[in-house]
């Protein structure tokens, strides 16, 4: 292992490929081998940087504040040889995945103690897991997989990695001869060429910027592709593909560059928090941007970066309604009308969907391999028609439920991973803040280990907890991803500043979230003569209503986009009904107003904003209101055992927070807050 290693030293040290340490004697043997050739290393004890960290001790103090942030501290050389490696619990597991991660994204050449028959695969099987934990320690395996595959060396027999071991066998079944022992002095390479002398040159690049720098050079009967480890362990068969067709057109091109630039697709003026959160392309990373603050337009301008260096049907874009799908489409479509777009079809663009969209559309590809007989039909309801009803009898049934446990089921299969994976370059995630737990290890496996991934959301905004989603996804994400970046969007576009500055004080209000204060963004200084927040009681509930309508019907009679926000279906029921006894069917399917429950309204805007029956026991719920539901048992994240025992991770006082504040963020100019029963504790 030691001499196949040093054989080979230039192409591994350059890629900072590491090596599996088999004995104590093969240990010596690579550090004397280290020091004369003057290279700097550490030996690291696992068991004493458990010791160094804070995670032993359950004292994260909040979210997003994980103690590994301090682990660069620990690796200060280039060779880090990690001794005593064995993980017994979950915080075991969480600092060695933070090992792996913090690897595979610097310039570090890891070589694990392992012993000559452990499979350092199995590394994770030490210790009983329950179902969630298990889940996690899937992600954790696929992170390890990924980093082996691409950056250490395990087969003895091999010199290269899995990876390039791989590609080096399909080339070489198309005709063309490896070279041995070629280096350059910045990038290695794999050289090949075939009985008609053509020559083809592999740059490989170790990290992810490669995604900003591919290209391909022609130059007579040789070409030169610059691809990194992902291109090689995901998407092989696109470089193999390539060269088949090489021989055939080289034959009338001479000298030819085949790069992509940024000049395809324009994005618009943003932020500087935007601007920068749109190039990041190399680490995982968590825009957290409050309301208002442009995160569908991150999201659309995000999409038209990646389109300058990869294909658009390789972007997964991911988010809750098919009113947001068309939203994103639609302002694509608009973005690039008037720059290249017309070679542009946005109907190809499959991959912008619902996460309930792109699950099924798994179930359906895959529902034989799950053993269904036929494709299985989502649930909706119950059928009312006889005849119908009998027509689908033998037809198999599904609630989305079960749509992500079948999904769950499939990927035990690392094939099926793979195979989905490898069909998508970038993710980008939108209101994550909403995505329950069994979601999120979906997409975090297809992810496969890479981290060309991005997140989006706001755990201010979280008020789908009744529905599955899981704020908690959001807030510890940098235990998932410690070398990830975090950016934070606090400029709103949207309202008044004294409407800005009442969500503050709300939301300040909240025991667990990320802190963050919303700020008026300067060149859009919403003013008005009226006071933008109106507390208002009434001495009925009729006299609340009758208000609320007129006002309504006076507010839309001034072209003014109105909206009155409830808590239940019950009450948005009953204002549509007085809205259609007091107004034309004309006016009433105008498109310049809404009636609907606060839930709803995620997502939208109005100048004026009611918000109906804002009293206790209902905002704040009632049940909110009692003590029993207001403690950190409400917490049922694997990792909440990282926090401090005396920090109050969730409450459900605190998610009526949040729905209040989901509800005041929609107004851009005034909002009135009316109540007619005991007032809300939320205004006292």
């Amino acid at each position: 292992m030691i001499n196949l290693y040093f054989k080979n030293f230039n192409f591994n040290l350059s890629n900072f490929i590491g090596i599996a340490i088999f004995s104590e004697d093969e240990k010596k043997l690579f550090i004397k081998n280290l020091k004369n050739l003057g290279l700097d290393f550490n030996v690291i004890s696992f068991i004493t940087m458990k010791s160094s960290l804070r995670l032993c001790n359950n004292k994260v103090s909040g979210p997003l504040n994980f103690p590994l942030k301090d682990i660069e501290e620990l690796f200060p050389s280039r060779f880090i040889i990690l001794e005593d490696l064995l993980v017994e619990n979950l915080r075991d597991a969480v600092l060695f995945n933070a090992i792996c991660d913090f690897i595979l994204h610097n310039k570090i050449i890891l070589c694990p103690v392992i012993s000559s028959t452990f499979d350092l695969q199995s590394i994770y099987d030490n210790f009983n897991k329950d179902f969630y934990e298990g889940l996690i320690i899937d992600i954790f395996k696929l992170r390890l997989k990924f980093l082996t595959a691409t950056r250490i060396i395990f087969d003895k027999k091999n010199k290269f990695v899995s990876t390039i071991t791989y590609i080096i066998k399909k080339i070489s079944a198309l005709g063309f001869n490896y070279i041995e022992n070629k280096n350059e002095p910045c990038n290695p390479y794999l050289e090949f060429i075939n009985k008609d002398n053509f020559i083809i040159i592999l740059k490989i690049y170790p990290l992810k910027k490669i995604i900003a720098l591919r290209e391909e050079f022609i130059k007579g009967s040789k070409i030169v592709f610059n691809i990194s480890f992902n291109d090689i362990y995901f998407n092989p068969d696109e470089i193999i593909n390539k060269i088949k067709i090489f021989p055939l057109i080289t034959k009338d091109i001479k000298n030819i560059r085949i790069k992509r630039e940024i000049t395809k697709f324009k994005c618009d003026k943003l932020s500087k928090i935007q601007a920068i959160s749109i190039k990041e392309l190399d680490l995982a990373h968590l825009v957290i941007a409050g309301a208002g603050s442009g995160k569908t337009r991150l999201i659309v301008n995000k999409f038209l970066y990646l389109i300058n260096f990869i294909s658009s049907d390789e972007i997964l874009i991911l988010t809750f309604t098919n009113n947001a799908v068309e939203e994103i489409k639609n302002r694509i479509r608009c973005q690039i009308s008037g720059d290249n777009g017309d070679n542009f079809n946005i109907k190809k663009i499959l991959n912008i969907m619902t996460y309930h969209s792109f699950f099924y559309s798994i179930i359906k590809e895959y529902y034989i391999k799950l053993g269904f007989k036929s494709m299985p039909i989502i649930k909706d309801g119950v059928f009312k028609n006889i005849e119908t009803q009998l027509k689908i009898s033998e037809a198999h049934f599904i609630s989305y439920d079960d749509i992500i446990l079948n999904i769950l089921k499939l990927f035990k299969n690392e094939d099926a991973v793979y195979d989905i994976a490898s069909r998508f370059k970038y993710i980008l995630v939108d209101e994550y803040q909403d995505l329950d737990f069994l979601s999120d290890i979906i997409i975090k496996k297809i992810d496969g280990g890479r981290g060309v991934i991005m997140y989006a959301g706001d755990d201010d905004q979280s008020i789908y907890g009744f529905n599955g989603g899981d704020s908690t996804n959001l807030l510890f994400f940098d235990l998932f991803y410690p070398s990830g970046k975090l950016f934070i969007m606090q400029y709103n576009y949207r309202s008044n500043s004294k409407i800005i500055d009442f969500c503050n004080s709300l939301l300040n209000n909240i025991s667990f979230r990320f802190p963050k204060k919303m700020i008026q963004y300067e060149s859009k200084n919403i003013l008005s003569d009226e006071n933008p927040i109106n507390i208002l009681k009434f001495k009925s509930k009729n006299a609340e209503e009758r208000f609320i309508i007129d006002q309504f019907n006076l507010y839309l009679a001034n072209g003014k986009n109105t909206a009155i926000l409830v808590r239940t279906q019950k009450e948005e029921d009953n204002f549509k009904k007085i809205l259609k006894e007091t107004k034309p069917e004309a006016f009433i399917n105008s498109k310049n107003w809404f009636i609907g429950t606060i839930h709803k309204s995620k997502g939208m805007e109005f100048d004026i904003v009611f918000i109906a029956n804002v009293a206790n026991g209902n905002i704040p719920h009632l049940k909110s209101l009692s003590k029993t539901n207001d403690n950190t048992k409400n917490l049922n994240h694997p990792f909440r055992f990282f926090l401090n025992s005396d920090i109050n991770g969730k409450s459900a006082y605190g998610d009526e927070i949040k729905l209040f504040y989901v509800a005041i963020s929609r107004a851009k100019k005034k909002v009135f807050i009316t109540y007619s029963g005991e007032k809300s504790k939320f205004l006292q």
